[in-house]
């Protein structure tokens, strides 16, 4: 409970999708799956972001109240799939009508994903154009979830880190802290000789 748990993602905020740039254009079977994964992990971004703001909004009513909390508040969180969060949260996104649409979009999109996805498509990757149409769909799955993501951070998880001073910087501090320490325990020998040298 010490430390801060830390999800980054580059702004990306748009009207419209990302350019098919953004992305890998092949559409063979490799790609698919790729793109599966990604938007599978955008979901799992948007859940923990969800998750931030119950641990942190119970933060600060515990503070409020003069109260010790004694059990990790983003434990329950973690434990409750995106429905759940996503009503958990409401009163915190009654006000913002676009990020409750969004939410429940992605939530649709998420469950189709999860659940859906291989068994209603799989017909799909037989073929290029089958391919092309599930690349397609899966870059507009991963549009969707970073966008539900990045509003409701900036109309709702935001601004309560910022109540508890936790500031855009402090955030990408930990973030290059966690991603130091990550690129230690998984550099080689050999890669960080070439580094050495240069």
């Amino acid at each position: 409970m010490d430390e801060l748990y830390v999800v980054r993602h580059e702004p990306t905020w748009r009207e419209e999708p990302e350019p098919d740039d953004e992305y890998d254009n092949d559409t063979d079977h490799k790609t698919v799956y790729a793109l599966f994964g990604l938007a599978i992990y955008k979901a799992n971004c948007l859940e923990h972001s969800l998750v931030n703001t119950l641990a942190l909004t119970k933060i600060i009513t515990a503070r409020e109240q003069g109260e010790q909390l004694i059990r990790d508040p983003w434990t329950q969180g973690f434990k409750d799939m995106m429905g759940k969060l996503i009503k958990r949260v409401e009163p915190h996104t009654s006000a913002y009508p676009e990020v409750v649409d969004d939410l429940t979009r992605s939530l649709k999109r998420r469950n189709d994903l999860v659940h859906n996805f291989w068994r209603e498509r799989i017909p799909d990757i037989v073929s290029d154009a089958g391919r092309a149409r599930l690349c397609a769909d899966l870059k507009a799955d991963c549009w969707l979830l970073t966008q539900t993501d990045e509003r409701f951070s900036a109309w709702v998880l935001d601004p309560i880190m910022e109540s508890m001073g936790i500031t855009a910087e402090a955030v990408e501090a930990q973030y290059a802290k966690e991603r130091r320490e990550a690129m230690a325990r998984y550099e080689t020998e050999a890669f960080t000789a070439g580094e050495d040298s240069a």
